[in-house]
């Protein structure tokens, strides 16, 4: 750890009007930050806002940072008011001390905190998305692959948790699989808003202060160094500065993935539900005690957290679209609150997804035996007789059953209504 400290004033103003027991910037978005002021340096150097001497010594006290080796310096709460331009002003002094230049006019040449913090934010969104994208991959492929093991597996489907017909394990799996891979284009499309960057607009969108040779140059150099070679100025830079609503599309894209892992979750909890006492068709292998005083418990840890982060990412969620909301005539004064929301989003869902696959999906056990016994008991095979014997037949036989409790199978061929051949025929799964 580096003792001396780097920031300046306006850092230590922001500790002080800042006092809350509340976590750090996320170093995902101070780091686009620097890789921000590292390209600007070679901007402002080819518009003549810089010497060779001063661009240089910024971009090596940049490269330095993006080491890791001043990570302790960045000490500005997540949250804050003044739109970011504490965490600004915290990377522009830090900057500075290394390389020996003055924070604003100098390190901060050309920007504004305005256009500085919604493109850093996208910069690292997109890397983090781009993770998340990853995770939700190697999550579908776990699914895929479950899918086609219990293609064969018989089992009972159900609406409103009610017995409703038959279907496969494998069947269910697949889609899940599928619902997936909707939430993965959802994000895809989300994550394109984030390529158009307002850098360059300065304080309201308009350039001031910030030339065509500079903004020219520092998307390239962003490009570049950043290896996201989508990035690219908006056609209207005040559109970017006065509005948030981008981040809102990817917050609500993985926020519906959330949704849809934390509805996953919640059915096998249901299937999973026993092991004696409940439905008993699935099992997950034990990775801990379920509890200090009930011997050989084996909760759903797993999916039990992937409801959890639903409902903490769903929180965050209508942070930003609030957040979003409060932007005001020319600027998105609340992006501090948009940046912490959506940056602890993405990391949270990225852990969980692999999480979910590796020691949830992968560590179900089926009791193909339980999954046939409650097919068979179920009135599910009526909808399956139906176009054969006719709605009226079939409900009587239904009743019999639930009356008596015997399986449609049993009365069927008790009273030769169809013989066994011509049953099974009849109740094969297409």
């Amino acid at each position: 750890m580096n003792k001396k400290i780097l920031y300046g004033p306006q850092t230590k103003a922001a500790i002080e009007n800042f006092p809350f027991s509340y976590p750090l910037a996320h170093l995902e978005f101070v780091m686009a930050m620097v890789e921000i002021k590292k390209a600007a340096a070679v901007a402002n150097l080819k518009a003549g806002k810089l010497t060779s001497d001063r661009s240089k010594r910024i971009i090596f006290a940049c490269n330095e940072i993006l080491k890791g080796r001043y990570n302790e310096q960045f000490v500005i709460k997540g949250l804050h008011g003044g739109a970011g331009t504490s965490v600004n002003m915290n990377v522009n002094e830090v900057v500075a001390s290394l390389a020996g230049v003055h924070p604003n006019d100098d390190v901060n040449a050309s920007q504004s905190t305005n256009d500085v913090n919604p493109s850093a934010l996208k910069i690292a969104s997109i890397k983090l998305t781009r993770q998340l994208l990853d995770g939700l991959l190697y999550l579908i492929k776990v699914f895929e692959k479950r899918a086609a093991e219990f293609k064969d597996i018989k089992k009972l489907g159900r609406t409103h948790m009610q017995d409703a017909v038959p279907t496969t394990l494998g069947a269910e799996f697949q889609s899940y699989t599928d619902i997936l891979k909707r939430d993965m284009k959802r994000i895809e499309e989300a994550e394109k808003y984030l390529f158009e960057l307002n850098l360059g607009g300065t304080a309201i969108g308009n350039s001031i202060n910030a030339s065509k040779n500079y903004i020219d140059n520092v998307y390239k150099e962003l490009r570049n160094n950043t290896k996201i070679k989508e990035l690219k100025p908006m056609k209207n830079l005040m559109s970017g500065t006065s509005s948030d609503t981008d981040f809102c599309h990817l917050s609500s894209s993985v926020n519906m993935l959330c949704l849809d892992m934390s509805k996953i979750a919640t059915d096998l909890r249901f299937m999973t539900s026993g092991p004696r006492g409940g439905i008993g068709e699935i099992s997950f292998i034990e990775m801990q005690q379920g509890s200090s005083i009930m011997p050989g418990k084996v909760n759903p840890i797993i999916c039990e957290t992937m409801n959890q982060i639903y409902f903490q990412v769903d929180g965050r969620n209508t942070t930003v679209h609030h957040a979003a909301e409060n932007s005001h005539l020319e600027l998105g004064v609340m992006l501090p609150a948009i940046a912490d929301s959506l940056i602890t989003m993405l990391k949270i869902v990225e852990a969980g997804l692999r999480l979910f696959a590796d020691r949830g999906i992968s560590k179900i056990v089926v009791n193909e035996k339980r999954c046939l016994e409650l097919l068979e008991r179920s009135m599910a095979y009526g909808t399956l007789l139906t176009p054969r014997l006719g709605y009226d037949t079939v409900s009587k036989i239904v009743k019999e059953a639930v009356a008596t409790g015997k399986t449609l199978r049993e009365i069927i061929l008790d009273k030769k209504i169809l013989s066994k051949t011509e049953l099974n025929k009849l109740l094969v799964l297409k």
